[in-house]
């Protein structure tokens, strides 16, 4: 709560002061009398004198102004200060004051970018997460942990360089360099057309390695019945933590560890943490370590399974076990259980939750039943399971999705993916990353502006204060760089805002500047009041729209 006030306070207040400052730098340039530069709106809390400016401090900090001489059409100006009033100045310097407001927010995410990438900003590495068995990047050689190091003699260090680098490349065949366990590879991987989301939540389709994925699974394991490691004590739903002395963080680090100690016979120290279910979503640092201990087998490297050595002792993801069956569902229906381990879709293995994913798309649109292969105490069994249609509304765009689901939900845990620094001292390049990233920014509000003046992104996903106060606090929690990029995103979001030519925004002013320069009169006051009065309207009509949306994420979370 205290971070969330702190963050609040500083995002604002950092946001507001710079806004203003650009009004009160330019009218200052132009000889304009600035009579009051306030932070906040209200009752003044505090005011300083200092010149012939008033400095404030006021009640509501959703804001702050600059009172200019001559800014009110019904308060006269002494002759004698005439030539200092906003009123009097010439069309383009009236038009730069306003301007300034929106330009200072401008500048200042991209004075924050130089800092985040001068200090260095966090970012996705470029190390495969999941690479999926079967797909076209496993049987060209691709596994989980690689590290792309190079695709197509083109340098690599971010995820983002691995989708920029592939975009435009479908069809092709590309050299990737990785690094696998200390040795350097050179992978020839065909570039396939794969589904993908874009910045603005839509199913696109785009140039990328199939069977390729971010997030890693975490070291949370399924136990087949009977096996070594069943015996030792280990149960489905454990998290591995260390073998040995080795410690474990990702299930592709048991069969690395594994690996490394192997030897036939050998006594092996597994420690691991057991939820109280299933379902559990306890924190495991907190859960008691426990310890098993099996004896490694001998094994014949060449007839390893899929899932290598941990298969061998009846380790497996916990991906393919059941978690939690969902009340009047198909699983339910068909005699599905928690812990159930699935063997096979149809007639094909089973490696990972899309798998079954996908073939029960395909028997809901064929209006098939869908045949399961679980293995239950041991036992080997056959479900039959009928996927129902089910329509739901798509979190970001607010559009119907229809999909078969049979009701159960995967023991799936995902694993922090690894992360690198993008840290850039050459003063031209650190302008040139920082310029690039506000101004790619800025291009995408624009684009997710028209898609939700189109409707095809819904105002429920528009936030406002209890929105800001919470993503600056948990931004600040996680950092002063993660908090730095945040407020640099709000004030590009602010410098697009007040450009909108909305009255009583400035883009409301530089608006009625246009009409003034086209008609070569100014305005009626008359017309500006009434155009104010709308946009008053619409603004308290947007923020009431806004804070019902985040009461309605508070009461929904």
């Amino acid at each position: 709560m205290i971070t969330a006030a702190v963050g609040v306070i500083v995002l604002l207040g950092g946001l507001i002061f710079f806004h203003e400052l650009g009004h009160f730098l330019v009218a200052k340039s132009f000889g304009v009398r600035v009579e009051v530069f306030s932070l906040g709106f209200g009752k003044k809390l505090f005011k300083k004198q200092w010149g012939e400016t008033e400095y404030a401090l006021s009640l509501f900090p959703l804001g702050g102004y600059v009172k200019l001489m001559g800014d009110d059409p019904y308060k006269e100006v002494p002759a004698a200060e005439a030539h200092r009033a906003f009123s009097t100045q010439k069309l383009y310097k009236r038009f730069l004051i306003v301007a300034a407001g929106p330009l200072a927010n401008l500048l200042l995410a991209y004075m924050l970018f130089t800092i985040v990438f001068w200090a260095g900003q966090p970012t996705a590495a470029a190390q495969l997460g999941q690479v999926k068995v079967n797909s076209v990047s496993w049987d060209a050689g691709l596994r989980p942990k690689d590290v792309v190091t190079a695709i197509a003699n083109t340098p690599i260090l971010t995820w983002k360089e691995i989708e920029s680098r592939l975009d435009g490349h479908a069809g092709e065949t590309l050299e990737v360099t990785v690094k696998r366990s200390g040795t350097e590879l050179k992978i020839p991987v065909p570039v396939s057309r794969v589904k993908s989301r874009n910045e603005y939540g839509e199913e696109v389709m785009v140039a990328g390695f199939d069977g390729i994925s971010l997030l890693p699974l975490a070291s949370k394991i399924g136990v087949a019945e009977g096996s070594a490691a069943y015996q030792a004590g280990l149960r489905t739903g454990d998290l591995v933590g260390r073998i040995e002395n080795e410690n474990v963080a990702l299930y592709e680090d048991i069969d690395e560890v594994l690996e490394k100690i192997w030897e036939p016979g050998k006594a092996v120290t597994i420690a691991y943490r057991r939820p109280a279910s299933f379902e559990s979503q306890e924190d495991p640092s907190t859960l008691p370590e426990k310890t098993a201990t099996l004896n490694l087998p001998k094994i014949k490297t060449e007839t390893l399974g899929s899932w290598g050595r941990p298969e061998t002792l009846g380790i497996f993801p916990s991906e393919v076990f059941v978690a939690k069956i969902h009340p009047d569902s198909p699983a339910e229906a068909g005699g599905m259980q928690a812990g159930d381990r699935i063997l096979k879709v149809g007639d094909k293995p089973v490696y990972h939750f899309d798998n079954i994913v996908d073939y029960v798309q395909e028997q809901g649109k064929a209006g098939a039943q869908a045949l399961l292969t679980i293995q239950r105490n041991g036992k080997i069994e056959e479900l039959k399971l009928t996927p129902k249609e089910t329509t739901r509304e798509d979190p970001l765009t607010r559009s119907p999705v229809t999909q078969f689901l049979v009701g159960f939900s995967p023991m799936t845990a995902f694993y922090e993916p690894a992360s690198t620094e993008i840290q850039i001292r050459s003063f031209g390049p650190l302008i040139a990353r920082s310029v690039g990233e506000v101004n790619e920014l800025a291009e995408r509000m624009l684009v997710s502006l028209g898609k939700l003046v189109m409707g095809k992104i819904s105002v429920k996903n528009l936030g406002g204060p209890v929105l800001i106060a919470s993503v600056a606090g948990k931004s600040l929690h996680a950092g002063i760089i993660p908090f730095l990029q945040m407020m640099a995103l709000i004030s590009i979001n602010l410098f697009l805002l007040n450009l909108f030519p909305i009255p009583i925004l400035d883009g409301g002013h530089l608006l009625f500047f246009t009409i003034e320069a086209v008609q070569r009169k100014p305005v009626s006051i008359r017309t500006m009041e009434i155009a104010n009065q709308m946009g008053m309207v619409f603004i308290l009509l947007l923020v009431g729209l806004t804070l019902f949306n985040d009461i309605s994420r508070m009461i929904l979370h």
